[in-house]
């Protein structure tokens, strides 16, 4: 069965399809870019190994300990382990998927898609449990079926004994060739009493009274929260915890400082102690943590998470995202961003957002997008010796103005070495002129050139 559920963050909007039947849930999200810029950047370059970075974010979510898979079928999922009925535990598989990677056809006035997901738990050679599962996707309009955010959520729960296993994952479109696969080993614990589970990163979660009763939640395969607009929630289960016991939770920066920490006392001893707890947005700021769950002052459970500004790029913490805005904006603006106070900084973030998003409605920022995109193409065109591509003045061209319409290369017929390529944009009647004094491939605008680039973005900043 297919229902819609909504959820609001301020003026910015997901959309969600859920498909629930015994144990599974499916979930559907949404996404959109313009930018402004003039003058000469101030912040200085952060190191060039930093940038691949906001490119590889399946990278960074392996580094976690995710499953990331960038193929035909981008996904990241997560595995945890939580209590189960009599002798078996409960495996939790969760998938964050994109539309852009099935093929959707049209159904009457909406665009449909279909596929399988097929999870395989091997002991040995011999299969210990399989599961197959069709899912059907069904969205109101094109360009819907083009995101490449985190669009929707698949998750199935598995009962498994304790033990070792081989454990494959497949999605398959049901229309089309395209297909992912990941497969990892997976040790399944006893969870033996008193316990804590590892936390799962949820959306939404009510916590349950028994192991009998059925999980009721929707979880975050990503373990990622959105800086300065979402909460991070966590689902956590203990096991016969004596009455009193303190439970207590720190999320901890990369560099090891506490940047929260909370805590809960078991009222009275029972088999499940189920807890749905919070992490606000204003405490964290951008970047990888590690929560930890601690009981009489002893690491039981951890678990890597992620602050981001986007759910296709990611960066290590604030410095380095105002660092790559440098042709975004005014040195003015990111001077300000850069120098707010710590716990300011969420705010500050959301207000520049706000300030450069085109179209509020949809939770991307579709300025940034396109800027980043660019910067990614920049960076793989325009590399000199000793230079990324998008730090150098090819680079810093073709961010703040696109590709040229045409490219004209001559080596002057006065200096043997020295080269000048011109770069054409018909439309804003703009020819630019790089040059390459020492003929070993390091171009520099001319004074001229750099001024008629600088009015000219000016301008066509201005009409934007």
């Amino acid at each position: 069965m297919t229902t819609p559920l909504s959820r609001h963050r301020e003026a910015r909007t997901r959309r969600f399809i859920l498909t629930v039947f015994t144990g599974l849930s499916v979930t559907s999200l949404a996404a959109c870019g313009a930018w402004q810029r003039v003058g000469t950047p101030e912040t200085a370059p952060q190191p060039q190994e930093r940038l691949p970075e906001i490119f590889d974010p399946f990278g960074v979510y392996r580094q976690m300990g995710l499953m990331a898979e960038p193929g035909p079928i981008p996904f990241v999922g997560t595995v945890r382990v939580l209590g189960g009925p009599a002798d078996s535990l409960l495996v939790v598989v969760a998938l964050s998927l994109q539309n852009r990677g099935l093929s959707f056809h049209r159904d009457g006035d909406a665009f449909v898609a279909e596929y399988r997901v097929e999870l395989t738990f091997r002991q040995g050679m011999a299969v210990a449990r399989q599961v197959m599962s069709d899912e059907r996707i069904r969205v109101s309009t094109f360009r819907e079926t083009q995101r490449s955010d985190e669009s929707v959520i698949f998750q199935k729960f598995v009962k498994l004994a304790a033990g070792q296993y081989g454990f494959d994952l497949a999605v398959r479109d049901r229309n089309g060739p395209n297909a992912s696969h990941f497969e990892q080993l997976l040790t399944v614990p006893r969870l033996a009493a008193p316990a804590v589970t590892t936390p799962l990163a949820v959306y939404q979660a009510r916590p349950r009274a028994s192991l009998a009763a059925d999980l009721d939640l929707i979880a975050n395969p990503r373990s990622t929260a959105e800086y300065g607009h979402d909460s991070l929630q966590f689902y956590l289960e203990a096991y016969d915890l004596p009455a009193g016991t303190v439970i207590t939770y720190s999320a901890i920066e990369s560099g090891g400082h506490l940047a929260w920490t909370d805590s809960t006392r078991v009222a009275a001893a029972q088999p499940v102690v189920a807890t749905l707890f919070t992490i606000p947005p204003g405490r964290l700021s951008i970047g990888r943590y590690e929560l930890r769950v601690t009981l009489g002052g002893s690491t039981l459970a951890s678990t890597p998470f992620l602050v981001s500004f986007s759910d296709r790029w990611v960066l290590g913490n604030l410095n380095d995202v105002i660092s790559l805005l440098r042709y975004f904006s005014s040195p003015d603006s990111l001077r300000a961003l850069r120098d707010t106070p710590p716990e300011e900084q969420a705010a500050a973030w959301q207000r520049f957002w706000r300030s450069t998003d085109p179209n509020p409605a949809t939770p991307e920022n579709e300025a940034l997008d396109q800027y980043f995109a660019r910067v990614q193409s920049a960076n793989e065109q325009f590399r000199e010796e000793g230079m990324p591509g998008w730090l150098t003045d090819r680079g810093e061209v073709f961010i703040g103005l696109g590709e040229p319409d045409d490219v004209v290369d001559r080596r002057s017929e006065l200096q043997g070495r020295t080269r000048v390529v011109y770069w054409v944009y018909t439309e804003l009647h703009l020819t630019l002129s790089f040059i390459d004094d020492a003929g070993f491939g390091r171009y520099r605008l001319d004074p001229r050139s750099r001024a008629e680039y600088l009015r000219t973005l000016s301008r066509v900043r201005g009409g934007a």
